[in-house]
């Protein structure tokens, strides 16, 4: 019960804590930056409805403008200006015509006055009788001359036909012939026609199949370059371990099993991961056994068994926490990835126990926080781990894998579509292949049956049937065009004999009718003048028209070019007005997200408070009462005490008289173990009678005494209990000397698999090793002659492929460079992050010195080397170099990054951690 009250205590001191951490300077800050961001949201809200009742404003201005000179392109000016153009030219044409009606006018006057009988043509009356007559012997001459050539003309036309009809028979096989050829291409046209193959459709799809194909290969290269891209980080081959192995058993690389759901969260992912991303998934552990055993694998691979693996998640609170205090910028990384069923535990092995944050500032704060306390991961690859382990900076050159996966996937599906529709296409055109090798066929039929038919048309055009009716034809039309001619002629002839008889008539009767003739002209002529005088009035007003109407349209004009400079202007003013406008309004809206968010950051904050408030006063109810319980159960206690210590006084007084019993009579001791029991189960005894047995039996006893050894069946039943404890013993030994036998075989058993593991290892490396630092050279690691590998093992060396018989017969420098190898294979087994080589080339010359330089660049890339060396040929593979000399007697040290270093230092720059960093490489000489 005081642990209890102790517990409640603490659960309140801890609210207590929580309370006024939440209360302080969290809190605090969380409502000075609501109250800033009321503040921030309030001005933003202003500015942009002011921003918006300009932006209206601004709208109705131009809406106006743009009614204004819609309205003065709707008045036509231009065709205004072109009908009083028109009608000025037309007044113009009015004048001039009544200028010539006054000039005739007085042409006729003056012929009147001076009695010729002069006309509007200024002719006189005889002047033009004799024009007349002229025309008429012109027009009896065209008459004749026309009769002649009909009379010509229908005799050659009978000559003609004559001849046309002697060749009629001929003409006629011809016109058979071409009417058969006709009606072939007529037959072959209408099956051609009838026949369903449309050739445009078909050449759609021949055009369609050219250009898929070309999409085809330029996805099938985008996927080829991308595959390329990941081939070294996401392949592995294996061979099957036994001819039943069942590859589908083997589901490859995690990398290239995971659907990235957005790909800007890709870089986050991929340090979520780690390594783990280029693990391979498969089945079981026992498929896993068979490919490390048996597999032939090329390289170092860690394999996910999916019944073995551990599925981590991170608990729901955490989620909801993160999301709480995140304001929804933090997500699991699970959830951003997708992938089939049955590889859900592989996904939550890489991913279940990290958060992916959009920026570092929410990555900080969640990592660090009480409540979620998880790695989280940023879009930028910025990790924070809970451990105090915060690692950024600028990542290494390349792509990220899973982001080039991620491409590749859209590639590869890309692809797939692109050969599913060219499939179709291609089964399109098979389906109309038949139809097609018709059509062709009977196009070609066509094409030949025309030929010949163009063929006979031209033999029918060229034969002299055929030459014979086009010249009758040509007769014909140019015998009725000389009748025409001939008629048109004689028709003349009569009007112009008709006009001269007229003239005569004239010519006879103009001295009587004179004075007429002459009141006739003057009427005339004062009438043309009116009329040229209405004309010129006419031409005035239209110019007068003209230039209202070119003035009026230079008005409007320079008008429409003010209101479209002022629409221009206008709509830039909008269009500034609307970006400003948009700005602010996503300005405001961000305020806005933001407000809300630190507005329910803060409720909840409070929530959780008066939560806390809630728990703490609960928790002291409890402790209260608690409390109470306690004071009564020390009451409780005091009294059970006192009944205890009676209840002891009475044992102890029990306890006398049962060891007085015991030592009275020996069998109470041997016997007192079945007291309530079987014989011993006193309920159902009558104790008088057993009392009377019990005197009898006694009185028995006592007879026999002397005779009887009352402690043989003690001493028996004592025997035969140890010998009973004994065997127990003994089985239970033996069941631990069976147990220990077999563990010291299991463990010889995995020692000598070690052991086997070791010395293949360390043989591959010393053999590698030894050959780097002396090229054409070779040596193993083998157990004596009739040996196994457990009894020892000796070194074994060869040169040119000759192997030696014993060491001693190498030189000095190579059995430096032998027991170097050994070590080195050694520490490459088991190798440590820094080794101290001191002038292990001592004995070396300057060649085997380099040897051993590039020999640690390529098999100790991960740790660092101290190297004491006094030759330049060790220098070369250096880092950095640090060299010692006297300087006026003083040992003076400097230091030197060579070319080398400093291009792993740029390599490395930018990339920076804040608790652990990034091991480098760094081989160092100093002299």
């Amino acid at each position: 019960m005081q642990a209890d009250l102790d517990d409640v205590e603490g659960l309140v001191q801890a609210l207590l804590t929580e309370v006024e951490l939440q209360a302080g300077g969290e809190t605090l800050e969380l409502q000075a930056r609501v109250d800033k961001l009321a503040m921030e949201l309030t001005r933003g809200t202003t500015t942009w409805r002011s921003k918006c009742d300009t932006l209206a404003s601004e709208q109705a201005t131009l809406e106006g403008l743009q009614t204004a000179l819609q309205e003065l392109s709707d008045q036509d000016h231009d065709a205004k200006v072109a009908r009083s153009v028109e009608a000025r030219t037309e007044a113009q044409a009015a004048l001039e015509a009544a200028e010539g009606s006054v000039s005739a006018a007085q042409r006729e006057v003056a012929g009147a006055e001076a009695g010729d009988g002069r006309d509007e043509s200024n002719r006189s009356l005889q002047e033009r009788l004799a024009d007349a007559q002229t025309e008429a012997t012109h027009a009896d001459s065209e008459a004749k001359a026309a009769d002649v050539r009909a009379k010509h003309l229908a005799k050659q036309l009978a000559e003609q036909q004559k001849a046309l009809g002697s060749k009629q028979q001929d003409a006629g096989s011809l016109q058979k012939e071409l009417a058969h050829q006709q009606a072939v291409v007529d037959k072959s046209t209408k099956k051609l026609q009838s026949l369903a193959f449309d050739e445009a459709a078909h050449n759609a799809l021949e055009e369609a199949r050219e250009a898929q194909s070309l999409e085809v290969r330029q996805a099938r290269e985008a996927v080829d370059r991308l595959s390329q891209d990941v081939a070294g980080w996401c392949e592995f081959r294996y061979s099957p371990p036994d001819a039943s192995f069942d590859k589908s058993r083997v589901h490859g690389v995690l990398a290239r099993l995971v659907q990235v759901k957005d790909p800007s969260t890709t870089l986050a992912l991929e340090v979520a991961a780690g390594s783990r991303l280029y693990q391979v998934v498969v089945d079981d552990a026992s498929t896993a056994q068979k490919l490390l055993e048996k597999g032939r694998l090329t390289q170092r691979v860690t394999i996910i068994p999916l019944d073995k693996v551990y599925a981590p998640n991170l608990p729901s609170s955490v989620v909801n926490a993160a999301d709480r205090m995140g304001g929804g910028k933090a997500k699991p990384a699970l959830e951003l990835v997708g992938s089939s069923d049955h590889l859900q535990a592989a996904l939550k092995y890489a991913f279940g126990t990290s958060l992916v944050c959009e920026d570092a500032a929410t990555a900080r704060r969640l990592a660090f926080s009480r409540e979620v306390s998880t790695r989280c991961v940023t879009l930028d690859g910025d990790d924070f781990n809970p451990s105090g382990l915060l690692t950024g900076g600028s990542r290494p050159g390349g792509r990220c894998v899973l982001a080039t996966l991620h491409d590749l996937a859209a590639a590869e599906a890309r692809l797939d579509a692109a050969c599913a529709k060219l499939a179709s296409i291609e089964h399109q055109l098979a389906a109309t292949s038949s139809a097609q090798a018709e059509y062709n066929k009977l196009r070609q039929e066509v094409s030949l049956a025309s030929h010949s038919l163009s063929l006979l048309q031209e033999r029918m055009a060229c034969s002299e049937s055929a030459q014979l009716a086009a010249s009758v034809a040509a007769l014909s039309t140019e015998l009725a065009e000389s009748k025409q001619a001939a008629d048109a002629a004689r028709t003349k002839s009569k009007e112009v004999a008709a006009m001269s008889k007229n003239l005569e008539r004239e010519i006879a009767n103009f001295g009587r009718e004179q004075g007429a003739r002459l009141q006739a002209a003057k009427e005339k002529l004062k009438a043309a003048k009116a009329g040229v005088d209405r004309c010129r009035k006419a031409l005035k007003a239209a110019e007068q028209q003209v230039a209202m109407a070119n003035a009026e349209r230079d008005a409007v004009g320079e008008e429409r070019v003010g209101l479209q400079a002022k629409i221009e202007a206008s709509t830039q003013a909008v269009a500034a007005l609307k970006a400003e406008e948009a700005e602010l309004r996503e300005s405001t809206a961000t305020s806005r997200d933001a407000y809300e968010g630190a507005v329910a950051q803060l409720n909840t904050r409070k929530k959780r408070m008066q939560e806390s408030d809630e728990e703490i006063a609960g928790h002291r109810q409890a402790a209260a009462r608690l409390m109470r319980a306690i004071q009564e159960l020390d009451v409780e206690a005091h009294r059970i005490e006192k009944k205890s210590k009676a209840i002891a006084d009475h044992g102890n007084k029990c306890a006398e008289f049962a060891a007085k019993v015991e030592s009275e009579y020996s069998w109470v001791s041997v016997e007192k173990a079945g007291f309530g029991s079987g014989d011993y189960n006193f309920n159902n005894y009558d104790m008088r009678k057993s009392k009377l047995d019990y005197t009898e039996a006694e009185a028995r006893r006592e007879e026999l005494k002397g005779r009887v050894n009352s402690k043989a069946l003690d001493k028996l039943e004592k025997a035969e209990s140890e010998y009973n404890g004994l065997m127990s013993k003994r089985q239970i030994v033996d069941n631990d000397r069976q147990c220990i036998l077999q563990v010291i075989e299991d463990l010889d058993d995995k020692k000598k698999i070690a052991m086997k593991d070791t010395w293949h290892k360390v043989n591959g490396f010393f053999s590698s090793i030894f050959t780097t630092l002396l090229p054409g050279a070779q040596a193993k690691l083998v157990p004596p002659e009739n040996q196994t590998f457990l009894e020892g093992l000796e070194v074994k060396v060869a040169f040119g492929g000759v192997w030696k018989e014993s060491l001693t017969e190498l030189s000095g420098g190579q059995r430096s460079l032998l027991a170097l190898s050994l070590l080195l294979a050694l520490c490459r087994f088991q190798p440590a992050p820094l080794y101290i080589l001191d002038e292990v080339d001592a004995a070396l010359d300057l060649n085997h010195t380099q040897n051993i330089g590039s020999m640690i660049k390529a098999h100790f890339p991960q740790s660092q080397f101290i190297v004491v060396s006094l030759k330049e040929g060790m220098f070369n593979n250096a880092n950095i170099i640090f060299r010692t000399k006297f300087v006026d007697g003083v040992s003076a040290v400097t230091r030197t990054v060579t070319q080398r270093g400093r291009a792993e230092q740029q390599q490395q720059k930018g990339r920076s951690n804040v608790v652990a960093a990034d091991t480098r490489r760094v081989l160092g000489n100093a002299n």
